[in-house]
């Protein structure tokens, strides 16, 4: 597992012992903690102030996910490893990597 990749988390919803298997978006790893985003198949029903928060991955397939998806970067996250399954699904394409990145540097989103 490595910064940028795409794998399979045990994410808690928020205020809650319930989680969700979903996909995420791995920010950094240091020792045993990972920080991450969500990725969401959940996008035309949200808020345009949401919605603005939503990165669009284009080449999903070739990231390793089956449907249209978006790097959710309300927030990030913090998990230790035991709640990944370490199989990597896939990673940006280097088109997406980039427009990722463009797309962060207009917000007030940090990735460290």
């Amino acid at each position: 597992m490595e910064e940028f990749d795409i794998l399979i988390a045990k994410v808690p919803f928020e205020n809650s012992e319930d989680y969700k298997w979903r996909p995420v978006f791995i920010l950094s790893v240091n020792g045993k903690t990972i920080k991450f985003l969500r990725i969401t198949t959940k996008y035309d029903t949200k808020s345009d102030y949401i919605k603005s928060k939503y990165f669009e991955i284009i080449d999903y397939i070739e990231a390793g996910l089956n449907r249209q998806s978006w790097i959710d970067t309300f927030k990030a996250y913090q998990l230790n490893d035991e709640n990944f399954k370490i199989h990597v699904l896939g990673r940006l394409t280097e088109n997406d990597f980039e427009r990722f990145v463009a797309f962060l540097s207009n917000t007030d989103f940090l990735l460290n």
